[in-house]
C-alpha cells in the first residue's frame, strides 16, 4: 500500500490520540489536528539527562548460585486422555 502522507506532517484524532501521516482528506476532518512530531512521538525527543541513567541498585548475579540451583521436573501421572468423539458402546 501507498503511503501517501505528507513527509513530517503528523495529525492527532483529538477523541483517541491515534496519530496519522498528514493527508489533505484527514485534514478537512474536525475531529483532527495537525501536531509537531515532537507531540506525535514524543519517544524520539528524550532528553540527555534522560537517556542511559544508571540503575542504582546492583543487578549483578553470583554464577555460582545460579548454577546451584536445581530445577525440579515434574513427574506426569501416567494417565492419557483420549477425545476422539467417538459413541460410546
Amino acid at each position: 500500500m501507498a503511503n501517501l502522507a505528507t513527509p513530517g506532517r503528523w495529525l492527532k484524532h483529538k477523541t483517541n490520540g491515534t496519530i496519522y501521516g498528514y493527508s489533505d482528506i484527514l485534514a478537512a476532518n474536525p475531529a483532527v489536528e495537525e501536531v509537531p512530531e515532537e507531540l506525535a512521538f514524543p519517544e524520539k525527543f528524550i532528553p540527555e539527562k534522560q537517556k542511559g541513567r544508571e540503575s542504582k541498585i546492583d543487578l549483578s548475579t553470583e554464577t555460582e548460585v545460579v548454577d546451584s540451583v536445581k530445577i525440579k521436573e515434574k513427574k506426569s501421572t501416567g494417565l492419557k486422555v483420549s477425545a476422539t468423539g467417538g459413541k460410546k458402546k
